[in-house]
């Protein structure tokens, strides 16, 4: 897609996100989980080492997207020689890096799905399986789609009729009213039960009077360690007990805030009669909104998932607030999940089927 022509500028903005915005940052968080739980899971040792490895991949994704799409163009016209062996380059390294990635994945999975529950530490396990369900969603999801495109090409008047007039049916009933519906729908119960969790756990721990007993994660042998016995003091645990509740209720508020910046974004970025400077305020403060809800959900990945084994009925590694925080942050991914396979379908649209 190297024109106006081929994608809309709406489309483009939404590629742009996703590869330059949204892959980075699950390859860094990847790469985070590998390091942070680096001998997490005594069944299968590797699996730490998958996650470094499919992190440090991905940030190869940007990578050729700039190279393809912004440096190569401006080189052609300087150099067209260094240009054209760029491209070459390119579309040899593009199948190897595509047939690596899936293997890889396939590998992924083979150790994810044959590792003992028991022997393996819960929050890495589950963060793996997340993680190679999602891969999985993002590499069917095109396929899927371009498969429905190929069946109704080949079978017009078996598919192409049915397949259009849902297509037709669905573009026309996916209004502005609709879209905000069903963000908030989806956005108010989550973020008011987050901020309200989250609200609750904290006065709780903040009145919680009682010795907070500490067990290292590394320590196998079962025996519990006060707060003195371990690295860390007593008012170092005092602070990480609060860890959780806090970003609940920030992250609880930005999910509440969403369909704010959702109708700012349909509002005031998507339309091409919008007056220029409102269209560049708002898509700064959408921008910003969005590289805040990543950080944070970066802040909540390294929280959760990197939390002691702190026992406290409230605050505590295995407490009801844990959990919730641990169960909305996977809500989360798996929303934004939703959000790339429809934007990759809306692509694939524009891109192969639409004449407008």
């Amino acid at each position: 897609f190297s024109t106006e022509k081929d994608l809309p500028d709406r489309v483009r903005n939404a590629l742009i996100l996703i590869q330059y915005l949204i892959i980075p940052f699950y390859s860094c968080l990847l790469m985070f989980q590998g390091v942070l739980n680096i001998n997490g899971c005594a069944a299968q040792p590797l699996l730490p080492v998958w996650h470094i490895v499919a992190g440090s991949t991905g940030l190869i994704v940007p990578l050729l997207y700039l190279l393809f799409d912004d440096l190569n163009p401006a080189l052609a016209k300087k150099c067209p020689g260094l240009s054209e062996a760029l491209d070459n380059v390119v579309v040899f390294v593009l199948p190897v890096y595509i047939l690596f990635e899936i293997a890889w994945l396939i590998t992924g999975t083979v150790w994810v799905v044959g590792v003992d529950v028991n022997e393996c530490d819960k929050t890495i396990h589950i963060f793996s399986v997340v993680v190679i369900v999602n891969f999985w969603i993002h590499i069917l999801t095109p396929l899927l789609f371009m498969l429905c495109l190929c069946c109704s090409r080949i079978f017009p008047f078996l598919g192409y009729c049915t397949y259009w007039n849902i297509m037709k049916d669905a573009i026309e009933l996916w209004t502005r009213p609709v879209r905000l519906g069903i963000c908030l729908i989806i956005a108010l119960p989550l973020g008011v039960s987050m901020v309200g969790v989250g609200v609750y756990s904290l006065q709780s721990c903040s009145n919680e009077t009682a010795e907070i007993s500490f067990k290292s994660p590394n320590n196998t042998s079962g025996t519990n360690m006060t707060a003195t016995d371990s690295e860390l003091d007593q008012d170092m645990l005092d602070v990480e007990m609060h860890h959780i509740p806090v970003w609940l209720i920030v992250a609880g508020i930005l999910v509440v805030l969403v369909p704010v910046f959702y109708f700012i974004y349909d509002a005031f970025c998507k339309p091409e009669d919008v007056k220029q400077s409102t269209k560049n305020l708002s898509q700064l403060l959408v921008i910003l909104f969005l590289l805040a809800g990543l950080a944070w959900a970066v802040v909540g990945f390294v929280w959760i998932f990197g939390a002691h084994n702190i026992q406290n009925t409230y605050c505590g590694h295995n407490s009801t607030t844990y959990w919730f925080a641990f169960a909305s942050l996977i809500i989360l991914n798996s929303l934004m999940d939703v959000w790339i396979c429809f934007k990759i379908c809306v692509i694939l649209y524009w891109a192969l089927i639409s004449d407008e």
